[in-house]
């Protein structure tokens, strides 16, 4: 028997709903036609990635 807290639970509950919530709303975006080309996603992603480490977000 495995035996877990409540805390971790609740954390995993509370990540599952936000990886979810995250999904719809790139579902959202893809209906609405907000997606941009890959290579430019990608720049994004490490413009933010930069800033964050910079200690800027």
């Amino acid at each position: 028997m495995k035996l877990t807290s409540s805390l971790t639970t609740d954390k995993t509950q509370f990540e599952d709903t936000y990886l979810l919530r995250m999904l719809d709303n790139g579902i959202c975006d893809m209906e609405a036609g907000r997606e941009m080309p890959l290579s430019d996603a990608f720049q994004r992603v490490a413009e933010l990635r930069d800033s964050r480490r910079n200690g800027q977000l």
